[in-house]
């Protein structure tokens, strides 16, 4: 995580750092930026700018909110994207998003995975990165509408196996009540600090302004075994 608040990873498993930009690294704002390269990258037009709408694909690319984060939920050394799509309000029944869905990295320009896992929430309209429980796993915290005019914020505990598909006994403990704002961070919603999972760093996470390193070859060799046809291996910043 640079001191200006961006992450930087490679997502995609090419070798080249990548740059996530945004305020909370969530959101409709939500900007990632594919072979920028350790340093500026980002800012002096290297590389290829996507946003949500660019990773979400066709079922959604039309919805009235498409937001996404990223994380690595699973603490498996790649990072995740989690990518949501909803239609406009509809009324007093909530809406099922026409996308939810985790998809497990290392994850290409087109929003890509290893594998893609539906995960059950009502109608959202804001998403972010928590930290709920105190564990070394990142959370999604949605806020979204449950039906006749009652706003809620619900929790998706991150694990090994990536983030809870459905509500359960243990995610159900953090569920809240909130108020209705058109606001794209609503105040209900928690957000962790992004360097509660991330260290800080100056390009490549290491502090020393150089690119990032290659990880351990067997986990290169299981990275390109298992990558889309459009990755190659991952890199762990």
């Amino acid at each position: 995580m640079t001191s200006s608040g961006n992450l930087v990873a490679d997502l995609d498993g090419d070798g080249t750092a990548d740059h996530v930009s945004s305020s909370s690294l969530t959101g409709a704002d939500l900007t990632i930026t594919f072979g920028a390269g350790a340093g500026a990258g980002a800012e002096d037009g290297r590389g290829t700018k996507v946003g949500p709408r660019d990773l979400v694909g066709d079922r959604g690319e039309d919805a009235e909110d498409v937001l996404a984060v990223v994380a690595d939920f699973d603490q498996d050394g790649w990072n995740d994207l989690f990518v949501v799509a909803t239609d406009a309000f509809g009324g007093d029944d909530a809406l099922e998003p026409d996308v939810s869905e985790l998809r497990l990295g290392p994850f290409s320009a087109r929003g890509r995975g290893q594998s893609d896992h539906h995960v059950d929430l009502t109608e959202p309209r804001a998403v972010a990165v928590a930290d709920y429980n105190d564990d070394r796993y990142p959370d999604l915290a949605s806020y979204g509408h449950e039906g006749d005019g009652v706003y809620m914020t619900w929790a998706r505990l991150g694990s090994e196996e990536g983030l809870d598909r459905k509500p359960d006994e243990m995610n159900r403990r953090y569920m809240r009540e909130a108020d209705q704002t058109d606001q794209k961070t609503p105040e209900s919603l928690p957000e962790a600090d992004p360097t509660t999972f991330y260290p800080p760093c100056d390009g490549d996470g290491d502090g020393d302004g150089s690119a990032a390193k290659e990880p351990p070859k067997s986990r290169q060799r299981a990275a390109k075994e298992s990558a889309p046809a459009d990755t190659a291996r991952v890199a762990v910043t």
